[in-house]
């Protein structure tokens, strides 16, 4: 028993004397590194100073910051938050206010003050970049308006012109008339009566020339004052546009630290009046990528129907996809894309054997292998571009899932459904009830819509209604 004391006793003294010599050295190194943080500081190498200051900062977090590596760090950390300030380089931002986040000690109100400006400054200049692009587009939108009305100018002046010509051409075609026919009286006496009808003929072509001219300037001077008009307008609903742009994108901004993250996907039901901003102008060349990506979507859609033996299909319901998705108020561009994908969403039944295709009552094996057609459809999507793949694959993956999570392949409910398979799984439901089928009865538009909405649990609502004003 007295053995064992003595063992503890002495493991008790090395374990006090380890801890004595690791408190000994963590101080001896924090004093070095203070003493060169200080040495960068008053040499003004801030940026050295913070890295060297962090350390100590690190070194003693577990066993608490001593006062002086406060003070320093706070003197260090403030020159810092200058220099971001005003070189307007944010990339050691985040950085620096993730450490005031983890050591508070050393974020004192001055601190605090310059953290804020920092904020202020970069929201301000986010403010002046949208602004400057909005001042730019509206430059823009006034040189096109500009560009038409002299264009109409151009064209009316061209009418005027030609109207003259002819008006002239009349003139001097009755002159050479009068002339002939007055060298005809003077031959014969009994031409005078064939004068006199000449001559209120004559009257009757200047009177009727004259009236056309008339119309023709009034009508001219109408459709310049209307395109006068129509241009105001224009111009106050480009206005009223990016003022409501302005207020969309910057409205709801209150942390600057979220900002710059990845895009926002079309996905549920909240998000149709955001994607209902006006469509940034394509360039010729994304302009001509959609037209080669619809024509391939065509040929392939025309596939996907010769093996479903559904006649028109990818026709009938993308057309129908692009017309809602533009009720919805969702863009010209989105639209479009949403066009392309709706045609070829059904692309996994060419991996579907023509057995379980052609069949009509299925075993549960084979009814699983029909579904499987929403999961295999990624391999035929080798021509769509990048940056509209996320859509494709959303189509023809979430397109029978259900409002309330009874669909499949994954139980998607409500705004986890994916804007594009929600307004699929409609129009594709529609186009079931409306068209010739052998195993549905046919219903009339009426019905076909009035059955959707009975349906709140498979279909979303808003779509449904949407779909309701355009057939």
């Amino acid at each position: 028993m007295l053995k064992i004391k003595k063992v503890c006793s002495f493991v008790a003294l090395i374990f006090t004397a380890v801890s004595v010599f690791a408190q000994s050295g963590t101080a001896e190194l924090t004093k070095r590194y203070l003493e060169r943080a200080n040495t960068q500081y008053e040499n003004a190498q801030y940026n050295d100073a913070y890295k060297t200051i962090n350390a100590v900062l690190k070194l003693n977090e577990s066993s608490g910051i001593p006062a002086n590596a406060t003070l320093i760090a706070t003197q260090i950390y403030s020159k810092v938050l200058d220099g971001i300030k005003s070189s307007g380089d944010y990339s050691k931002f985040g950085d620096v206010t993730a450490n005031l986040e983890k050591y508070p000690v050393i974020a004192d109100s001055a601190i605090q003050q310059k953290v804020k400006a920092i904020y202020a400054q970069q929201e301000a200049e986010l403010q002046a970049k949208k602004e400057a692009a909005q001042k730019a587009e509206r430059e823009e939108q006034f040189k096109m308006y500009q560009n038409q009305l002299e264009e109409q100018g151009k064209s009316q002046a061209s009418f005027m012109d030609a109207m003259q010509k002819s008006q002239e051409s009349v003139m001097n075609s009755i002159v050479e008339l009068g002339e002939n026919m007055s060298e005809a009286s003077k031959q014969s006496a009994k031409s005078n009566h064939m004068v006199l009808i000449a001559v209120l003929i004559i009257c009757v072509v200047l009177v009727f020339v004259f009236i056309v001219v008339i119309l023709a300037i009034r009508a001219a001077a109408k459709a310049s004052a209307r395109q006068s008009m129509q241009f105001t307008e224009t111009l106050k609903l480009v206005q009223g546009m990016t003022q409501q742009n302005s207020q969309l994108l910057l409205g709801n901004v209150t942390d600057l630290q979220r900002l710059g993250g990845p895009g926002l996907r079309s996905a549920g039901s909240s998000r149709w009046g955001v994607d209902a901003l006006p469509a940034p102008e394509m360039s010729e060349e994304d302009k001509e990528e959609l037209k080669i990506l619809a024509i391939k979507c065509e040929e392939l859609g025309s596939k996907i129907d010769s093996v479903s033996r559904r006649k028109n299909n990818s026709k009938n319901v993308s057309e129908l996809v692009y017309k809602l998705s533009i009720a919805l108020g969702l863009n010209q561009n989105t639209s479009m894309v949403y066009f392309c994908a709706s045609m070829v969403y059904d692309a996994g039944f060419l991996s579907v054997s023509e057995e379980v295709l052609s069949g009509a009552n299925l075993t549960e094996e084979q009814k699983d292998e029909l579904k499987t057609h929403v999961s295999n459809s990624a391999e035929y999507f080798d021509f769509v571009p990048k940056k509209y793949m996320q859509i494709f694959e959303d189509a023809a993956r979430s397109h029978h899932e259900n409002e309330d999570g009874s669909g499949y392949p994954n139980g998607l409910k409500g705004d986890e459904i994916p804007q594009i398979a929600k307004i699929i799984h409609v129009v594709e439901s529609y186009n079931s009830l409306i068209s010739r089928r052998n195993y549905r009865q046919i219903k009339d538009k009426e019905t076909a819509i009035a059955e959707l909405l009975s349906k709140t649990n498979l279909y979303d609502e808003t779509v449904v209604k949407a779909l309701d004003s355009i057939v």
